[in-house]
């Protein structure tokens, strides 16, 4: 409960803690806003499809007896922003090895199977800048009989999308006697994302790779630098190809390199040492090996420039008008805090079982399927994972799962960005011990809500005090000086200054406080 006595004067004086305050006219009022333009991440997400196709053996094959795997690389043709959509298309070059069944060397098959996916969005336009990777979680191939085979590949999309945005914030009011409560908050925020095709051609000379034939190619983009430079954005990095290839005896080799590369993008907006970050996805990776053991690849690749801008902005919490009414139409903008990521590496391993004892792993390879933060300290990842190995016998076999791993995640933000690669070995009489690596990068976002006055009117407010200038008032527990003034019309300044509290008290606790009234 509280006292409040009250105490009539014919006139008081406790420095300026009492004096009249006479607001200037509307018109004299000014409002400071702030336009900001940026650029939100609407869509982000990981989502899955599966789609088929049935191909027919040519006739220069022989019949199918058993199919030794299947290998799918996405090839990514267009990629469409709409009205709360994105749409992507493209096709799915799949690559069936089988044993023929009266015997003799492996045989390959290709067959394309083409996809359509559809990524709902609310709020996505058609000026969006978006980008999918398209990802092979597990190719499966069955002999419908010796003539026909039959594939189902189980696609993995990860999609992200920035649409530019803009809105006002209201930082002061400058009005005579007016009272704010406010702060400055330290934000950052997308300024700048553009997309760029990238496409980089080189010729390797692979050693011991003559008169070998490729089975199938995956391509990743590993960005080592990203800086803003006079108008643009320097990026350096390495295209890494990881190689499938055949021996003329049915021996499956594999074949890693990599090619440097280094992109100018033009950016006028991004000044020298600008917070920037770049987004690298591969549409399509053709490679072809010669007989001589040259690899000739093209990479067509999409680069996402983000540029980041760190703001500080005063965000009105409450303010008043001592001895008037204040009536405001006010927003309340919410706004994306994006700092920079920060790298992330952890790892997780689960046993497999195979039907056969494993005598020598050949490959083994791991994509991102989906991944969420489970607690404080761990992270759960959908691994899709393909081993290709040798049984005792020596004969060419292969294992994949969808598996889930549960790995060790102690950083602050959600995981991004995530590539997964995945080694192997023999565990018992029929079994893998597969080991998953994930490197990624940790995000903190956060929305922070600003204040936005579109309007300010001050009405007269009838006096309650009936000549009332002081009151003396008392304070059970804990109350903030803001609060205080605002519910008796008068100032912290004021209340200060008649109780000879400091400068920097902002509460009082269990007092007795003079209060000036302010009309």
């Amino acid at each position: 409960s509280e006292t409040d006595l009250l105490i009539f004067y014919a006139s008081a004086s406790y420095g300026n803690a009492g004096a009249a305050v006479k607001p200037k006219e509307a018109a004299s009022m000014e409002l400071n806003q702030t336009s900001i333009c940026y650029y939100e991440k609407k869509l982000a997400h990981i989502s899955a499809a599966t789609e088929s196709a049935d191909s027919i053996v040519p006739d220069t094959f022989p019949d199918i007896g058993r199919i030794v795997c299947a290998y799918g690389t996405a090839v990514i043709k267009d990629q469409t922003p709409q009205n709360d959509r994105l749409l992507v298309s493209g096709t799915v070059q799949t690559t069936v090895l089988y044993e023929p069944e009266n015997g003799g060397k492996l045989r390959r098959l290709s067959v394309p199977v083409t996809f359509a996916h559809i990524e709902e969005c609310e709020g996505l336009t058609a000026e969006s800048i978006c980008s999918t990777v398209c990802r092979i979680a597990a190719v499966d191939a069955e002999a419908m009989n010796s003539r026909k085979v039959s594939v189902s590949v189980q696609l993995c999309f990860l999609t992200e999308g920035y649409c530019k945005a803009e809105c006002d914030v209201t930082e002061s009011v400058e009005l005579d006697g007016i009272e704010c409560l406010s702060h400055l908050q330290s934000i950052t925020l997308l300024e700048q994302v553009r997309s760029y095709p990238v496409t980089i051609l080189d010729d390797i000379q692979l050693a011991d790779a003559a008169e070998l034939s490729l089975l199938h190619t995956d391509c990743t983009m590993q960005v080592s630098e990203c800086r803003a430079m006079h108008g643009r954005i320097i990026v350096k990095g390495e295209a890494v190809l990881h190689c499938l290839a055949m021996q003329e005896d049915d021996a499956v080799r594999v074949l890693n390199s990599s090619t440097p590369f280094t992109q100018i993008l033009e950016l006028p907006e991004a000044e020298e040492d600008a917070l920037t970050a770049v987004r690298m996805t591969v549409s399509e990776a053709d490679c072809r090996l010669e007989s001589d053991g040259m690899l000739s690849c093209t990479i067509s690749a999409q680069a996402i420039v983000l540029l980041r801008q760190e703001r500080r902005l005063r965000c009105i919490e409450d303010m008043y008008l001592p001895g008037k009414e204040l009536a405001a139409q006010a927003e309340h903008p919410v706004l994306q805090n994006m700092p920079s990521t920060q790298p992330f590496t952890s790892e997780g391993s689960e046993t497999l079982q195979t039907a056969q004892h494993v005598s020598h792993v050949i490959a083994a390879q791991a994509v991102c399927c989906g991944a969420k933060r489970v607690s404080e300290s761990e992270l759960q990842i959908k691994a899709g994972v393909r081993v290709l190995y040798l049984s005792d016998e020596q004969q060419l076999c292969a294992v994949q799962r969808i598996v889930p791993l549960t790995m060790p995640y102690s950083e602050a933000g959600e995981p991004e960005e995530l590539t997964l690669s995945a080694r192997a070995t023999a565990a018992g009489e029929r079994g893998l011990l597969l080991t998953v690596t994930a490197n990624g990068a940790a995000a903190t976002q956060e929305r922070v809500t600003f204040c936005h006055i579109s309007a300010l009117e001050i009405k007269p407010k009838e006096s309650s005090h009936n000549g009332v200038t002081l009151v003396l008032k008392q304070i059970n527990g804990e109350e903030r000086l803001w609060d205080i003034a605002k519910n008796c019309g008068t100032t912290e300044q004021a209340i200060r200054c008649a109780n000879d509290l400091p400068a920097e008290a902002e509460c009082v606790q269990n007092a007795m406080l003079l209060i000036p009234i302010q009309d």
